[in-house]
């Protein structure tokens, strides 16, 4: 070994500070600062990038100074359908449905009894009779005998008669002969048995027309054309008098009851004496309102019309028919659909673009519409609805509908 070396302890060594040199490590405590550093510098920049950020964004509400409320669009004006109504000629009619009925059916009852010995073809259910037409025959030799046991008791009655009147002559004559031109007493001139004589005659002859009347019986007929709605009766049946064994009906006791809102009702008055016509399977008949229900329908609160039907109509009680009731003829007047009547039953006219509601005068209906009095519908009549449209709502409008009546 070199002189010039010196030998260093282990303690020596441990004690002296070692020397920065290319290559070493970094001693611990200068690491833990480096890195202290770095943090505070990463949260400075994170902090100001999140101010510089809400400054940014605060600089970007504000609008920039070209705009202004007026650049906002405003909302399209709903569209709206209008008609045009013109003036026209048209007649008041109600167009209903109604009931073929009866007024009344008669009680197929004999008034005698005894059994039946023949019955007419006519007398089943569903059949028609003529007037006077006999339906059904009641045996008539109890009749017949009757008729002439009164007969004979007329036949004694005027007997007795003429012999009183005979005693009375005679006893007047007696009387004179002895008394001259004395007034002759009633009970010597036999006046009371002459009275009593003359009403046994009047009696026997009642007695005699019971029996003709009773005899004529046994023939049933009935004094008006009609149908047979039910019968019982067939050769061989006992009958009682005033049993009934069937119904019938007249031809011109069929007629058509009708329900009517008392509101219609109005547009027709008067009433009575109104035509109507009446369908049924493809064929029209006429027909007139022959009268009224004095009272409206509990329930309903409908009048009733009863149409009476043209002779020949041939519609079987029970029928459901349609009848349209002419009124009035108006000389000017507005036909509007029913598609323009709103919510309330009034009108949208439109004027200058804005809506406005009309109540019209109602005079009656038709089938293409109701029939009001003229009024300024200014650019035209709504026809629908319109969402969320109010008085004053302003719009933009199309043509559709009818102007007129087709033909008007």
């Amino acid at each position: 070994m070199s002189s010039t070396a010196k030998s260093i302890s282990p303690e020596a060594q441990a004690s002296t500070p070692a020397q920065d040199a290319p290559g070493t490590a970094e001693p611990p405590r200068r690491r833990g600062l480096s890195g202290y550093l770095q943090i505070i510098a990463v949260v400075t920049a994170v902090g100001l990038a999140v101010a510089y950020s809400r400054d940014d964004s605060a600089a970007q509400v504000a609008p920039p100074s070209s705009y202004t409320p007026a650049a906002q669009t405003e909302a399209p004006a709903p569209l709206a359908r209008v008609m045009l109504p013109q003036r026209q000629p048209a007649q008041i009619s109600l167009a209903a449905t109604g009931t073929v009925e009866v007024r009344n059916t008669v009680s197929l009852a004999p008034q005698i009894g005894g059994q039946v010995i023949s019955v007419s073809e006519s007398l089943r259910v569903g059949g028609s009779f003529e007037a006077g037409e006999v339906l059904f025959t009641i045996d008539p030799r109890d009749y017949e005998l009757a008729l002439a046991q009164a007969q004979a008791g007329l036949a004694s009655a005027e007997a007795r008669l003429k012999l009183r009147r005979a005693e009375s002559d005679a006893a007047r004559e007696n009387y004179a002969l002895l008394h001259g031109d004395a007034a002759v007493p009633d009970l010597v001139a036999k006046v009371p048995q002459v009275e009593q004589s003359k009403a046994d005659v009047a009696s026997a002859r009642a007695l005699v027309a019971r029996a003709e009347l009773d005899l004529s019986r046994t023939e049933f007929s009935l004094p008006f054309a009609g149908r047979i709605a039910a019968s019982s009766i067939s050769p061989g049946q006992m009958l009682n008098r005033g049993q009934p064994s069937g119904e019938v009906f007249a031809n011109d006791a069929i007629e058509v009851s009708v329900p009517v809102a008392a509101g219609d009702l109005a547009s027709l008055d008067p009433v009575i004496g109104r035509s109507a016509e009446v369908k049924s399977g493809g064929q029209i008949f006429p027909a007139v309102v022959e009268r009224r229900s004095a009272v409206l329908d509990e329930r309903t609160r409908f009048a009733r019309l009863y149409l009476k039907l043209a002779d020949g109509a041939d519609l079987p009680p029970g029928t459901f028919v349609d009848v349209t009731l002419k009124g009035a003829e108006l000389a000017d007047a507005f036909v509007i659909p029913e598609a323009a009547q709103q919510a309330q039953g009034n009108l949208w006219v439109v004027s200058n673009g804005a809506l406005s509601t009309v109540e019209p005068t109602v005079l009656g209906r038709l089938q293409e519409g109701l029939v009001v009095a003229p009024f300024d519908y200014g650019e035209g009549v709504v026809l629908g609805s319109i969402p969320g449209a109010g008085e004053g709502s302003r719009v933009t409008t199309e043509r559709g509908g009818l102007t007129s009546l087709p033909g008007g």
